[in-house]
């Protein structure tokens, strides 16, 4: 046995390490809602709460969005070695983190685009404040994807050893140009932030995100024309033993 294979993880730490990654998104939800969490004393708060509900909602589908990433990750590559347990932990590190400026953000944008209509209106008080969570987010949100980059790169490294099969490198390749895709528009939205006059646009730098599916679009466009398919088009198709 070669020392590539020695220094895997065992399949029951690479359980245990995904059962720790999935409950770490778990409380990463669970801290959406405590940072914007009041006591309920009447109707009027009542209310209040409820109109967090599509800055939530917001933030709850992106954090569901990484989580899905590392369950793919996972079903791509099943055997783990130390350097993508390490990553995986550093991905828990960043989110944990990142929700914060993320709740913070979709809230206050929320009440901006509603004029006032839902809570948050206070939530950022200057422009100087703005600039600094849209900063603070956008190189948060980059490197969270940076480290995703990394983990199917080095899947894509260790090939067999990491379980991934020949049938599924073109799936971790396309999944790690997404991610890398995904890395440049944090830190485009960043740079935004400093660059252009937020008292005239400041949604500009949130609109850079929207970058992204157009970004996608011309990628799959790309991926059609030189493979015949769009992108993650070409699945693995299940065998007989399979559907048994």
């Amino acid at each position: 046995m070669d020392g590539s294979r020695r220094s895997s993880v065992r399949p029951v730490e690479t359980a245990r390490l995904d059962a720790f990654v999935d409950a770490s998104f778990a409380f990463a939800v669970t801290l959406l809602i405590i940072a914007g969490a009041e006591p309920l004393n009447d109707f009027g708060d009542l209310m209040r709460a409820l109109g967090r509900i599509p800055a939530f909602a917001a933030g709850f589908g992106l954090v569901v969005m990484f989580w899905l990433a590392h369950r793919n990750f996972g079903r791509l590559a099943p055997i783990r070695d130390s350097w993508s347990a390490t990553l995986s932990l550093a991905i828990v590190f960043m989110i944990l983190i990142y929700v914060f400026p993320l709740r913070l953000l979709t809230e206050a944008g929320a009440a901006y685009f509603t004029g006032g209509f839902l809570p948050g209106r206070g939530l950022i008080q200057t422009l100087a404040q703005l600039r600094d969570v849209y900063t603070v987010y956008g190189i948060g949100f980059a490197l969270l994807c940076w480290l995703y980059f990394l983990l199917y790169g080095h899947a894509l490294k260790r090939g067999a050893v990491a379980g991934l099969e020949e049938t599924d490198r073109e799936e971790a390749r396309e999944s790690r140009a997404v991610w890398g895709l995904i890395t440049l528009a944090g830190l485009f939205s960043a740079l935004l932030a400093w660059v252009l006059p937020l008292r005239i646009t400041p949604w500009a730098p949130g609109f850079a995100y929207w970058l992204i599916p157009l970004g996608l679009f011309f990628m799959n466009l790309f991926q059609r024309r030189h493979s015949g398919h769009g992108l993650f088009g070409k699945r693995k198709q299940a065998g007989p033993d399979a559907l048994e």
